[in-house]
């Protein structure tokens, strides 16, 4: 008889604790009696409700930031009119002279492909234009641009023509430092704007190979190693690739340089908006705003 009450105790047991442990529990924290059971779940839905509590409160950031976005956007539209940017600017205490952007090239979304990179590369070219800027650095990793000068110039050209018009059309240069070539030719003075086209092989990638250039030359005799400093290296690099930016606008949802050259982000501001994937003329005001409220301490 006993040992039957204690079967049963036990059947009883498997039922009521056993079976209520969620699957895929490791053994070695399962519970193994009816306190342990309720401890278990008490804290197993705790568990549960942080969890949700914290995808709620991912979604109702997400959905803030969208509608800020949008709000803003909205808001603060240039309307193809440099006027409109030129007031806008007017208000700063500071301009960046130069400017660097981090585009993505989208191929299977709509307005994407290498069309729709050169139409963004246009917009942001007109948006310069308004406020002052006068070099733009244009990333993209995978260097779609690097070799399209002449099909971007048009399309750039043709933007150009909608802000300003044709009677008085600002003159723009493209170049790519990487192939030495530049678009157009010879221009009369210098160009209002000056637009360089750089990729992922012009970070850490031209690091390595200038490091490998400073050693064969050493090894030739041709350098001393001591003449290797950091002012050398910020020369070189800036005469190879492109001068250090002032600012550096992400058009992506994150902090996220994707490759970009690191020793020309040193004492770049860097700006980004959350949730925002699209290249809009807020992004780039509100660039320009947290540039001209920042402050840069070189040195000790």
């Amino acid at each position: 008889m006993q040992l039957r009450q204690r079967s049963l105790i036990g059947r009883l047991k498997d039922i009521f604790v056993y079976s209520l442990v969620p699957l895929g529990t490791k053994p070695a924290v399962a519970p193994t009696s009816l306190l342990q059971l309720v401890v278990f779940h008490f804290f197993h839905v705790i568990l549960i409700g942080l969890h949700i509590l914290v995808a709620v409160a991912i979604l109702v950031s997400r959905q803030y930031h969208v509608l800020k976005n949008n709000l803003l956007a909205f808001l603060y539209h240039h309307h193809r009119t440099p006027q409109l940017i030129a007031q806008d600017i007017q208000a700063l205490s500071k301009i960046p002279r130069d400017v660097a952007v981090v585009l993505s090239y989208k191929e299977s979304e709509e307005g994407g492909g290498l069309l729709g990179l050169m139409e963004q590369v246009a917009d942001i070219a007109s948006w310069c234009i308004g406020a002052g800027v006068k070099h733009l650095s244009v990333y993209e990793r995978t260097g779609q641009l690097l070799d399209a000068h002449e099909a971007t110039y048009s399309v750039i050209q043709r933007t150009l023509v909608s802000y300003y018009g044709s009677q008085k059309l600002p003159t723009v240069r493209l170049s790519t430092p990487r192939f030495r070539t530049a678009y157009p030719g010879p221009l009369q003075g210098e160009p209002e704007l000056e637009i360089s086209f750089i990729c992922e092989k012009d970070g850490r990638q031209f690091l390595v190979e200038l490091t490998q250039d400073y050693a064969n030359k050493a090894i030739r005799g041709e350098m001393d190693p001591s003449e290797v400093t950091v002012d050398r290296i910020g020369k070189d690099v800036v005469d190879w690739i492109v001068s250090e930016p002032d600012l550096v606008i992400i058009f992506g949802p994150k902090l996220d340089l994707d490759g970009f050259p690191p020793w020309h982000v040193r004492l770049s501001e860097i700006y980004y908006t959350k949730y925002n994937n699209t290249v809009t003329y807020s992004v780039f005001l509100r660039g320009m705003r947290q540039y001209a409220d920042c402050k840069i301490n070189i040195g000790r």
